[in-house]
């Protein structure tokens, strides 16, 4: 569903058996980000990577734009102004 950073790390959160499960290695986001160029996976912002086919929908408010994940329990995920082009352009490319 997506992929968030700590430091070094990045915990990666997936579907487990209906739930949401996640585990961590040590990796970057940025390598997540060159290694997958061509795939489901956008950057939203500083510490989140998204698996677009898993978005809902695209939520703009007054206070930035969120991603809604297909996932009950599973947070709204903010964008942020430096990726919100990025974002959009592969929104409204699916759409």
């Amino acid at each position: 569903f997506w992929i968030e950073s700590a430091d070094n790390y990045i915990k990666v959160h997936y579907l487990d058996k209906g739930k949401i499960a996640a585990f961590m290695i040590r990796n970057t986001l940025k390598t997540i980000e060159t290694s997958f160029p061509h795939t489901s996976l956008v950057r939203c912002n500083r510490s989140t990577i998204v698996n677009f086919e898993k978005v809902k929908i695209l939520r703009k408010e007054q206070d930035g734009i969120f991603l809604v994940l297909d996932h009950e329990g599973v947070p709204d995920i903010p964008v942020s102004k430096t990726y919100a082009t990025r974002v959009l352009a592969r929104f409204s490319e699916s759409a």
